[in-house]
């Protein structure tokens, strides 16, 4: 079985990246132009790519060099645009995030195939998983067309040939860089016009929505296509989630104690360390990003309570989620508790054990190895873990 690691957060250069796309040095619009061979006094039609539907938002006539420009306001996150020839036949797809200038050279015999992208790697991205798309669907095609009288096995074939299909996609551009644009859109890509990534119904599916979704979420908090993803991806993890590991999770109104699930994660050397290892211990199950800005203040009111209160028996189990193995040893190597990281990210089998569904989230487990507390239902961390010290 191929296991498929999620880089789930965004490093400390994306989110740099980030501050400066919003800064007030930028641009605050983005430029499509280009050549088109062929295409004197044509109609080129621009859309926008929403999340529920296109919407056409200016087209240009063509000039007699074959030459065409298109200005638009600059999108809240990375949004996806399109070009079209005469609205009729194929188009391009071109991502827009940080880019102000994207250059397009094609001509009218292949408008979308025979095409040239300049100043847009996402856009590069995804044209790529269009002509993935477009081979798969050739694949299944030729199949169904040949199909024997064994029509079980030609179905076999093509559930295999969509499986294999979806780990590289996931592999090579969702696990690979779920921060990107075209990590989002491969999300989206389609077989006989249905999507080829179900998160309702597919527990890997949702885990691919749940590693983007993530990583968009912070980048651009507040964009509307963040939050729809960030949704779509909870409400997935949830409905594709065993009921047995449903037990866990602790309603705020509820206070009484439960075993807890182990973990067993390496730590900055390599070594493995276990949860249930700290058994007579009060410890607070962290879960974390040292990537998201919040963090370092957060981590320095745990360094106040843990240089307290560690000699009386408390201790922090800090799990981070960070896509950058070096950024995440760098920052850990300055804290005094168990640091410890899961490569898989925010989409793994730890975050589904303890329903974590947003960071950072932490629980308390008392020294029996008991989680008696999760963080929405602690009013004073220190007042309960003075509490749960006490207990014997």
């Amino acid at each position: 079985m191929n296991i498929i690691k999620f880089k789930v957060i965004v490093s400390v250069s994306i989110i740099l990246s980030t501050l400066l796309f919003t800064g007030c040095s930028q641009k605050e619009t983005f430029t499509i132009e280009g050549r088109i061979d062929g295409a004197a006094g044509k109609t080129l039609y621009l859309s926008n790519v929403g999340i529920l539907k296109s919407v056409s938002i200016d087209s240009v006539k063509i000039d007699k060099a074959g030459k065409f420009s298109f200005t638009q306001p600059r999108p809240e996150c990375y949004d996806f645009y399109r070009l079209q020839l005469e609205k009729r036949g194929r188009h391009i797809t071109i991502a827009i995030d940080s880019t102000e200038t994207v250059a397009i050279t094609s001509d009218t015999v292949d408008f979308a195939g025979n095409c040239k992208i300049e100043g847009s790697e996402q856009s590069n991205r995804i044209k790529e998983l269009v002509a993935l798309e477009d081979a798969l669907q050739k694949q299944v095609n030729m199949l169904i067309k040949n199909t024997s009288p064994a029509i079980g096995e030609t179905r076999e074939t093509i559930y295999k040939l969509i499986n294999e299909f979806k780990q590289n996609i996931c592999k090579e551009y969702i696990a690979a860089a779920p921060h990107t644009s075209s990590a989002y859109y491969a999300l989206y890509l389609r077989l006989n016009g249905a999507p080829l990534f179900d998160p309702m119904h597919n527990r890997f599916d949702s885990r691919c929505f749940s590693a983007v979704a993530t990583s968009l979420s912070h980048s651009h908090p507040h964009a509307t296509r963040a939050i729809h993803l960030y949704n779509t991806a909870i409400k997935g993890m949830r409905m594709t989630q065993p009921a047995k590991r449903d037990t866990l999770y602790l309603e705020p109104t509820n206070t009484a104690s439960t075993g807890l699930f182990d973990i067993k994660l390496p730590d900055i050397d390599g070594d493995s360390i276990s949860l249930t290892s700290l058994k007579g211990k009060v410890v607070l199950l962290d879960f974390t990003v040292y990537g998201d800005a919040k963090i370092s203040a957060r981590n320095l009111e745990l360094r106040e309570l843990y240089d307290k209160y560690k000699e009386k028996g408390f201790e922090i189990f800090q799990i981070s989620f960070d896509g950058n193995e070096h950024f995440w040893k760098t920052s850990a190597a300055n804290l005094p508790w168990l640091c410890v990281r899961d490569g898989e990210g925010f989409a793994s089998y730890t975050t589904t054990l303890y329903r974590v569904s947003r960071i950072p989230t932490y629980f308390l487990i008392n020294r029996a190895n008991e989680v008696v507390l999760r963080d929405e239902q602690v009013a004073n961390l220190e007042e309960s873990i003075k509490n749960l010290i006490k207990e014997k």
